[in-house]
């Protein structure tokens, strides 16, 4: 038996009307592709959960219908004209279709034939389950077949990341986390190489069915779990020894705390789906916690690698004072430091003492700084304060952009999806920002840029202070401007912004007006 394939040549805005009317004439299936798909104009359409848009359809529009003609009559000479006449009642005028006869075949076969074994490295294969493994007793065989949830081991990203956990020996008896885990082809692939205890989590519950049947047949045990289960995997407490992320650019930004917060230290992290001209960006976006570079590149997208400090090793190659635990002999020049402050603080006077020396020397609230650190600095600012009462300084906070950490975005899906349906395409952003610093700082400008699927900028939003602090906190600060943000703050905003149709993405950063 053949069939009759029918393809219309439309704009974006009939494409999904057409489809529904070409399934009300008897239509066996309907695809929509874009009719510029593997050429120069070809157009991504589709960005991040929740913010997809509006018109489901490219700018130009192939809409194709299948026909059986022992159902329909699609086989006859009438049956085209009719067809347009039908869909011209229907208030579609449109030019004839280009047509073509598809036979039948076995189209399980068909697809299976395009999935084969692939090869990770020198020992890991992925097999179908419809092929013979290979007979290579050093092979490490993954037994993934392609399904709803992403995985297959044939993108780069994926390919990346297996061959990080091929080539890196000591995995045995390491915890690990696969962060979007779809098929949970990584977290299977580290449980056959060593890694225990492993745990997969994922935001699609059906990725959660396929990486747990997918963990069964492979005979591994994998704990899968969605973030809303509360499960004691996922805890603030719970850490891993290697944190692995394969998803995209701006949500491992996004995520960066969230996934720095699962590392235990010394911890690992390998963050893939980033491509190369993305990688400065994610690097400097991990900088505040630890230093990630680039481990290798294929076919335009990077695999990043880091690891975090433990302690007696500098946290940040940006952030050169958040130190866990100083040797002694750093531990040593801190207090001759401190020492020549105290002479500075009477000789140089107000300005240089309060609004250079003692931010530089300032340590932070958030466990970072070494006890010994805080109590002299808690110390040195009971002294300053009162050489201060006696020589009438005036307390005027500073601006120290290294001093603020961003330790929560959420854009709402839900909300962004609301907004899609209305004008003014309103949504929610939740930002959380502290002060890390032992004193008051001056509050920063808050910045959200929205980016399109190219990761081009669209709409640049920036708030000053009295824009972004939540009201509440302001009226009960009236003079916060002045007096600026205490000590180990933490402020929680939500900020109703407005997206454009086209955003895929969203970037946050904080920063200060020259003055």
């Amino acid at each position: 038996m053949s069939y009759r394939e029918l393809v219309f040549t439309v704009p974006a805005e009939i494409a999904e009307p057409l489809g529904d009317a070409l399934l009300e004439v008897g239509a066996l299936s309907v695809t929509v592709e874009d009719d510029a798909a593997g050429g120069y104009d070809e157009n991504p359409l589709y960005g991040e959960p929740g913010l997809s848009p509006e018109v489901q359809a490219w700018d130009r529009s192939s809409v194709t219908a299948l026909f059986n003609p022992e159902i329909d009559d699609s086989d006859t000479e009438n049956f085209i004209p009719e067809l347009l006449a039908s869909l011209q009642e229907a208030g579609f005028n449109l030019p004839a279709p280009q047509e073509k006869i598809v036979e039948e075949q076995d189209w399980v076969r068909l697809t299976q034939s395009q999935f084969t074994p692939i090869q990770i490295g020198e020992r890991i294969w992925v097999v179908p389950s419809w092929h013979e493994a290979p007979t290579d007793p050093n092979a490490i065989c993954l037994a993934v077949d392609p399904g709803l949830a992403f995985g297959t081991g044939s993108h780069p990203t994926t390919h990346l990341c297996l061959l990080w956990l091929e080539q890196n020996t000591q995995l045995a008896n390491q915890s690990l986390l696969d962060y979007g885990c779809g098929s949970g082809i990584l977290a299977i692939a580290a449980a056959k190489l060593g890694c225990k205890p492993v745990v997969g989590t994922d935001i699609d519950p059906q990725a959660m069915v396929a990486a747990r049947s997918n963990a069964e047949i492979n005979k591994t045990v994998i704990r899968f779990v969605l973030p809303n289960e509360n499960a004691p995997e996922l805890a603030a407490e719970t850490k891993y020894d290697i944190v692995m992320a394969n998803i995209l650019a701006n949500p491992l930004q996004v995520l960066a705390p969230a996934l720095v917060n699962k590392m235990c230290p010394g911890g690992k992290i390998v963050l893939s789906g980033v491509l190369a001209r993305q990688a400065e960006e994610v690097i400097a976006t991990y900088s505040q916690w630890l230093k990630l570079s680039v481990w290798k590149e294929s076919e335009g997208w990077v695999c990043l690698h880091g690891e975090f400090p433990t302690q007696g090793v500098l946290a940040s190659s940006v952030d050169k004072n958040r130190v866990t635990s100083a040797p002694a002999q750093k531990k040593s020049f801190k207090f001759i430091f401190l020492s020549l402050f105290f002479l500075l603080l009477i000789v140089c006077g107000e300005h240089l003492s309060r609004n250079f020396l003692l931010p530089t020397l300032a340590t932070r609230v958030d466990g970072s700084s070494s006890a010994i650190a805080s109590s002299a600095f808690s110390l040195l600012q009971k002294l300053d304060e009162q050489l201060c009462r006696a020589l009438g300084c005036v307390n005027r906070p500073v601006s120290d952009f290294a001093a603020w950490k961003i330790t929560s975005v959420t854009l709402l899906p839900e909300n962004a999806r609301e907004g899609l349906k209305n004008p003014s395409n309103q949504s929610v952003l939740q930002v959380g920002i502290q002060n890390r610093l032992a004193i008051a700082v001056l509050f920063p400008n808050l910045e959200i840029s929205l980016t399109d699927a190219e990761e081009s900028e669209i709409k640049k939003i920036q708030l000053t202070p009295q824009e972004w602090l939540p009201t509440a906190w302001r009226e009960s600060h009236s003079d916060f401007l002045r007096q600026g943000a205490p000590a180990g703050e933490i402020f929680s905003s939500a900020l109703p912004i407005s997206i454009p149709q086209n955003a895929a993405g969203y970037r946050v950063r904080i920063f200060y007006t020259e003055k």
